[in-house]
This record gives structure tokens, C-alpha cells and sequence, in this order.
């Protein structure tokens, strides 16, 4: 067994040996290739990665390409020669110019670049071309087949489904050449290594259109258009990758110049990196980051009139399409931005006489960054660009442009870990004029009980609460309870009965509510201003209880004695239905509850087809809301009066 084995083995070898050499034998020294004169070839084909020997023979030979097509196959003459003379041409110069040469004669001896036409037998018909960098690189065929000579492969069919395509791929698959041969194998450090994809597919999109063809490129950039919130840095092979690819390095050479470019192209550093050391090496203030950026602002800008430096693609094709955004007013949502896309959110138009509001909060710890982009619909102003800077604790910030605009889109981006997978949520609202320029991150204009905050917020009878302190994100927390103290406080805003004098200093009127108040006089004054007008009456036992939350029928006595207090009382109920089925005649604050039912301050809720008002419920901040708002409706409307209709709520406890 063992000689059977060594026998084996020495098999093996001796076709490892025939094998190997003709992976690394290069041609013969600077000859040049023959029309007419078959040569072998390795190929792949892509169905199964296999490699092969293949036959194929020029038929196009010029000054800077050999046109090779298999022997197995036929392409027509026409095309061969309109490949080769494009190449010779056109392509050629172009890249070599804007990226620096190819290896030349380099590997092979021959300063022609080798073009080999053949079916990839790819059945998924999505590979339209290929560069093996095996075959340039002098280590020879480590890791697989090289042909040992500068070449580059186009498929056979997809050249006859899109013959017009045939100079693209030309220039694509030759900037995979020169860029390998620049940026790997001229690399001197010992861990140099390809550019990143995205980069790189960035130089090789940008490569056909130096050469003078836009319709791939324009298809691809559509694409990534189309659906901006696509990761940049992480390279998946689909055409909205190519576009963003494209897009971003057709906006750096827009912004730094073709030197910049080059230099890029032949800069040893990778991706991002690569792209901060070029920057400085041309003493240049930018830096990815920002260019990243400018970049995503240009995007939306860049078809829209008139020009705003530096957000412009002079002749870029494509319109991105944003999120458009319906709804009521302020528009409130939440989101999730990729790692390196972008979300446009498009508000809804508005008059050009209202300045425009947007509030941004990210996920803690979230790299976005965001900016406020205002345009003009007709382009007869100039549009403007508001960062929003979310460079802090909460991930969050609002900003306020003037009026003078009637579009407002907000773009949202992260610039995380690049190549690096992963979304990034947040919530946004965005309004004209907010009423006392404030807006809830938790209540937007389709909210059924905004109006009633607005109003209260509008005339400062709430504020909201501020979450963390200090970092301006506003939320009204709308199904929390409201305490009795938060309550008094609210209703003598809402009458404007409060004063910026510390009422009752000396003699508290309430043994649970001490003489301690912040420097607006909450709680003590609010409560002690109330309790002055019989606002409030408190418990037998001489306790307000301030911040027990109120019940909904407390809320009622209140509103209905502070109407009462400033000579504006609601018309006293003197039916007797039984509208809720809680409420029967026999409660103790009958006649309020319906007398605030009629006034419209209150609705109930229905069960099946029975109504309630829970009189022994906390009051959540919507309904105190909405009930608050109904009374102040009733003062606006309402004659001054007085006398004895406050006598309705004059000895209930609340």
C-alpha cells in the first residue's frame, strides 16, 4: 500500500510539473503578436471558477492593443476593429493621462495591451468584463493561472447583447490594469495591497467617462439615485454600488481637479486613508469627512438653479429622488439611515414668507450628521444649507432658517466604521413658524390632540420637557399623568392670574406644600395663587397632595373654578340625564362634570355603545390638554361675569 501511495504521489508531481510552467512561461520577450497566428491562453469561466486552456487569435494588432478573439468563436469585424481603433484612439490616451501608464512594455515584453474576446460562460449574464491581476504580477502565478502579459478580458456575449457598450468595458477593465499595476504593484511597502472596492470601482466608473461613455455610467448612477440610502464604503456588486461609486469620484474630481485624481490613483494608502494623505499632500483644508459631506448635499443640489457652490456635478444626468414627505404640519417620523447613505426627507411645501423649523434626534451613540437644505421651487433664489450639528451627547439639535424659501429637504447621513454593515435610527419633525418655536419629538400635526398643545404651548401655558436638560429636544409626553401641583401651575397660566410675586410667603396654606420654589415659583406660588382665587381646596385633612397625579374629576372642578375666578363661569348644567354610564345622578360632582360636558370642555370615550368618563382616573397630559385648550376657547368667546354661577364648585374638595 505504501508503494502504491509513493507511486501516487509521484504521479502527482509530475503533472504538478507539466502544469506549473505553462501557468508562468511568459511569451517570448517583446514579440510582437501576429494577425492571424493563434496563441494559448488561460481563461475562466465563471459558472464554476474552472480555468482553461483556450486558443485565440488576433485580429486586430495597433499601436497600443492586440484585439484576441477565441478561436471557438467569431465576433465580427466591425466590432474588432472598432474596439481596437476606439482603444488606440480615444481610450488609451484618456487614462493613461488621467491615471498614469500601464506597465509598458512591462511583463510581457510588448508595449500593446492584450484584449482576449470570449465567452465567460456565465449564466447569470452579469459579467461583462474582467482583469486577473495574476497576470501582471511579476511574482508570477501565485495563487493561479497568469498569462504573463498586460491583458484584460471582455465578455463575448454581452459585447453581441450591447454592442454599443464595447468601448466602456474597454476603459473599465483597462483602469483595473493601471490602477493594480500604480497602486499595488508600485506600492514599496511590504503590506501593500489592492485599493477597496468602492474606490476603486469609483476609478474605473469615472475611467469610461473620461473616455467618452456616459450610458452604463448613467444607468448605474440612476440607480443608486434612485435609492441614495445606500452604504458607499461596502462593496455588494449591484449597479446602485457602480453609481455611488461613480458619483462620489466624479464630485472629487469636480471639487480637487484631474491632479488630484492622479495622484489618487498612484497614492501607495487605501480608501478613505489614501484619501486624506493625497488631500494633504496638495496642502488642501478638505478631508474626506467633508468632502463625504459636500458630497451628499451636491447630490440633491446639483440639477436644481441656480448653482451653490460647492454642492455641483456640472453635467451629471441623473435626479435624486427623495422621500417625499405628506401629512400635517409639524411632520413628525422616524427613520433609519445606512452606514454611509443618505435619506433626503422632502417637507411639504410652504409659503416663502415662513421661516422653517427641523429637529433632528439620533439613537445615542449614532455618527449622524444632518443638514437642512432650503430651495426655491421656481430657482429664483439662491438655495441654502443648514448643518444641523449632532456632534453631541444626545445626538440631536434643532435649527431655524428665515423665511424665503418654499422647499425644505433634510438630509440625513452616517459616517460610521467604513465598509462596515449597519443602520442608524432617528426621528425628525419639521414645521413653519412652531408655535413659541418649539416642536415634540413625540406629537406631530396629525396627532389628535396637537391642536390643544399648540394652543397651550403658543400662549405658554406648557413648555413640554426638555430630554436630557439642555440639549433643546422637547418631548410632551402625552399618556403621562399630570400632578396637581403641574396642574395649578397650568391653570393659572391659562387664566393669567399668576404673578412674578411669592404669594402667602409666611403662612403656607397647605401643610404638605412648604415655601420651596425654583426661580419661577413652582410649586409653592402656583398653588398658593390658586388656592387665593378657590381654585383649589385641598383635603379635609389640611394636605394638596401636589404630586399625586389629578384625577379627572378634580381637573374638572378646577378648570370650572378657575373660569368662575376671572368672571367668566361656565352655564351651570341644570338637566338631569345620565350621559355616563360612570356618572350616575348620585355622584358627588355630577352637576360639574356635565356642566363641563356641556360647555364642550369634555367628550368621554365609549366602551361598546356605552360612554364613560372615569371621573377617578388620573388625567393624562393629552386630556388635561385638550380640556385646558376647550376652557380657554370658552374665555375668548365668553362676556366678563360674575356672581354667583361660581357657586356650581364652591365647596367640593379638589
Amino acid at each position: 500500500m505504501g508503494r502504491a501511495l509513493s507511486a501516487a504521489v509521484v504521479g502527482l508531481l509530475v503533472a504538478l510539473a507539466a502544469f506549473a510552467p505553462a501557468l508562468v512561461v511568459p511569451g517570448a520577450a517583446g514579440a510582437a503578436p501576429v494577425t492571424g497566428v493563434s496563441e494559448s491562453f488561460w481563461v475562466e469561466y465563471w459558472d464554476t471558477g474552472e480555468y482553461v486552456r483556450i486558443q485565440a487569435t488576433p485580429q486586430y494588432v495597433g499601436e497600443h492593443v492586440a484585439v484576441y478573439v477565441d478561436d471557438r468563436e467569431s465576433l465580427s469585424q466591425y466590432l474588432v476593429d472598432q474596439l481596437g481603433a476606439t482603444f488606440d484612439e480615444t481610450i488609451y490616451p484618456a487614462l493613461t493621462s488621467a491615471y498614469g501608464s500601464e506597465p509598458n512594455p512591462g511583463i510581457d515584453g510588448d508595449p500593446r495591451v492584450a484584449i482576449l474576446v470570449y465567452d465567460f460562460n456565465d449564466g447569470t449574464n452579469s459579467i461583462d468584463g474582467s482583469f486577473n491581476c495574476r497576470d501582471i504580477d511579476p511574482a508570477g502565478s501565485a495563487g493561479g493561472p497568469s498569462n504573463r502579459r498586460e491583458m484584460f478580458y471582455l465578455n463575448r456575449e454581452a459585447i453581441l447583447a450591447e454592442p454599443d457598450n464595447i468601448g466602456a468595458l474597454a476603459a473599465h477593465e483597462f483602469t483595473h490594469l493601471i490602477l493594480h499595476f500604480r497602486d499595488a504593484i508600485l506600492d514599496p511597502s511590504p503590506s501593500r495591497a489592492p485599493e477597496e472596492t468602492w474606490l476603486l470601482e469609483g476609478f474605473t466608473t469615472y475611467g469610461e467617462h473620461l473616455a467618452g461613455y456616459d450610458g452604463r455610467t448613467n444607468g448605474q448612477l440612476q440607480s443608486f439615485m434612485n435609492d441614495p440610502n445606500f452604504n458607499l464604503t461596502r462593496w455588494q456588486g449591484v449597479r446602485a454600488n457602480y453609481g455611488a461609486s461613480y458619483s462620489f469620484m466624479r464630485y472629487l474630481a469636480e471639487r480637487e481637479g484631474p491632479d488630484f485624481i492622479y495622484l489618487l490613483a498612484n497614492q501607495p494608502l487605501d480608501g478613505i486613508a489614501g484619501i486624506d494623505a493625497t488631500l494633504a499632500d496638495i496642502g488642501s483644508s478638505d478631508s474626506f469627512a467633508t468632502l463625504f459631506d459636500d458630497w451628499v448635499v451636491a447630490a440633491f443640489l446639483h440639477d436644481r438653479e441656480p448653482p451653490l457652490w460647492p454642492y455641483v456635478f456640472p453635467g451629471l444626468s441623473a435626479s435624486l429622488r427623495p422621500v417625499s414627505l405628506t401629512g400635517s404640519q409639524p411632520l413628525l417620523g422616524s427613520a433609519a439611515v445606512a452606514n454611509y447613505g443618505t435619506l433626503y426627507l422632502d417637507f411639504p411645501a410652504v409659503e416663502r414668507d415662513e421661516s422653517y423649523q427641523v429637529v433632528v434626534d439620533g439613537a445615542d451613540g449614532a455618527p449622524l450628521h444632518a443638514a437642512l437644505i432650503s430651495w426655491d421651487l421656481s430657482g429664483a433664489d439662491m438655495p441654502w444649507v443648514t448643518r444641523l450639528d449632532l456632534a453631541n451627547p444626545a445626538v440631536g439639535d434643532t435649527v431655524t432658517v428665515p423665511a424665503g424659501h418654499d422647499r425644505h429637504t433634510l438630509a440625513v447621513w452616517a459616517r460610521g466604521p467604513a465598509g462596515q454593515a449597519g443602520t442608524f435610527g432617528f426621528t425628525f419633525t419639521g414645521a413653519p413658524d412652531p408655535p413659541s418655536g418649539v416642536q415634540f419629538l413625540d406629537m406631530g400635526g396629525n396627532d389628535l390632540f396637537y391642536e390643544h398643545a399648540a394652543s397651550l404651548l403658543d400662549r405658554g401655558v406648557i413648555s413640554g420637557k426638555e430630554i436630557p436638560s439642555g440639549s433643546g429636544l422637547w418631548f410632551f409626553l402625552g399618556r403621562d399623568d399630570v400632578t396637581r401641583a403641574q396642574f395649578s401651575k397650568m391653570i393659572m397660566l391659562a387664566v393669567e392670574r399668576h404673578t412674578e410675586e411669592i404669594e402667602n410667603l409666611g403662612n403656607p396654606t397647605f401643610s404638605d406644600v412648604p415655601a420651596v420654589f425654583d426661580q419661577y415659583g413652582y410649586p409653592y406660588d402656583y398653588i398658593e395663587e390658586a388656592a387665593v382665587l378657590g381654585i383649589v381646596n385641598g383635603y379635609t385633612d389640611g394636605r394638596f397632595r401636589p404630586y399625586s397625579p389629578i384625577t379627572r374629576s378634580h381637573l374638572v372642578l378646577m378648570i370650572l373654578r378657575g373660569a368662575a375666578a376671572v368672571g367668566k363661569p361656565l352655564p351651570v348644567y341644570t338637566g338631569e340625564s345620565r350621559l355616563f354610564a360612570d356618572v350616575p345622578l348620585s355622584h358627588p360632582y355630577y352637576r360639574e362634570i356635565m356642566t363641563a360636558w356641556s360647555a364642550g370642555i369634555l367628550n368621554g370615550s365609549y366602551v361598546g355603545d356605552r360612554l364613560y368618563f372615569r371621573p377617578y382616573s388620573p388625567a393624562s397630559r393629552n386630556h388635561v390638554a385638550k380640556m385646558t385648550a376647550q376652557l380657554l376657547d370658552h374665555l375668548d368667546a365668553a362676556p366678563g361675569l360674575s356672581g354667583a354661577a361660581a357657586d356650581v364648585v364652591g365647596d367640593a374638595s379638589g
